[in-house]
């Protein structure tokens, strides 16, 4: 009796100690898990497991609501994936990952459900200011969105625009809510106004990130743009036309100068100069000498 209840305390002891060591060897799995989504890009990421990081490779898997898990990342020491090719834009996802090395795996560490269309950050619009006298015209781009166009998916957002006159950021700020993607400000002449704008959705009543401050000065209040275009139209035509004038000045100048018509030839020679007359005399042909031949006879012939 003794010897079997000795038997059966030792295996016990046993079974006590492989299960300690098979908890003790277990791959740790990987820790701080987290999905950072901006614009409908999808990025999983997350760190090694402590005391643990060496010759350790990772497998990240995705799956829908009614699908099986899919692997995307695997064999990799990277410790993020990047899923954004397998989502689609009204999606819901849930992700793990889980650590190798050597045979061995860690448990899967999961993530929460991700709405896409949900969960996502968006980034901030893109903004250009234009001036146009004592008024500022803003343009607003959409953000820019990986796998979907901005208004397939959010296409009832307004645009929060504020602005302020630089320097003066704290002490006054004016805020504008406009669905239109173009807004002309009324604003002081000559005076530098810096611009912020974030888009706001009615879906899911998302903000998005905000876009850089942008900054332009406005100019005399009555300038407009066909003003400045008339004046500068104006002034390159009377360039052109007193351009034009001295080209003409300068040709009746040296027709009267160089007249085409040809002078009658005594005047002509009049004009010559005297060397040129003496030329002509040496250069024309000698006339013919007549000779006859003369005898002196001695006078004692």
């Amino acid at each position: 009796m003794q010897s079997t209840v000795f038997t059966i305390l030792f295996v016990k002891v046993c079974l006590t100690l492989h299960g300690n060591t098979a908890v003790l060897a277990e791959l740790p799995s990987p820790s701080n898990i987290r999905i950072n989504s901006v614009n409908m890009g999808l990025v999983l990421e997350w760190d090694a497991p402590q005391n643990h990081a060496e010759n350790i490779t990772y497998r990240s898997e995705y799956r829908g609501l009614v699908s099986s898990y899919e692997v995307v990342c695997w064999n990799t020491t990277a410790q993020s994936c990047d899923f954004t090719s397998h989502l689609h834009k009204f999606g819901v996802y849930f992700f793990q990952v889980r650590a190798e090395r050597e045979g061995d795996t860690s448990r899967w560490m999961k993530t929460v459900q991700f709405v896409m269309d949900e969960h996502t950050t968006l980034g901030p619009p893109g903004v250009t200011l234009i001036s146009s006298g004592a008024d500022i015209e803003v343009s607003i781009n959409d953000p820019v969105l990986r796998i979907s166009e901005f208004k397939d998916v959010y296409n009832h957002a307004k645009f929060n625009i504020t602005f302020w006159k630089e320097g003066q950021e704290e002490k006054t700020k004016t805020t504008n809510i406009t669905p239109l993607r173009k807004v002309v400000l009324a604003l002081e002449p000559w005076t530098r106004y810096c611009v912020q704008v974030w888009v706001y959705t009615q879906r899911f009543s998302k903000h998005s990130q905000p876009s850089n401050v942008t900054c332009e000065s406005t100019a005399k209040g009555n300038d407009r743009p066909w003003v400045v275009a008339l004046v500068t139209f104006v002034v390159m035509a009377v360039a052109v036309a007193l351009l034009a004038l001295a080209f003409w000045y300068c040709y009746r100048v040296v027709r009267f100068l160089r007249p085409k018509a040809k002078l009658p030839e005594h005047f002509t020679e009049l004009l010559d100069p005297p060397c040129s007359s003496i030329l002509a005399i040496q250069s024309s042909p000698q006339p013919e000498e007549v000779y006859h031949e003369l005898r002196i006879m001695p006078g004692g012939a």
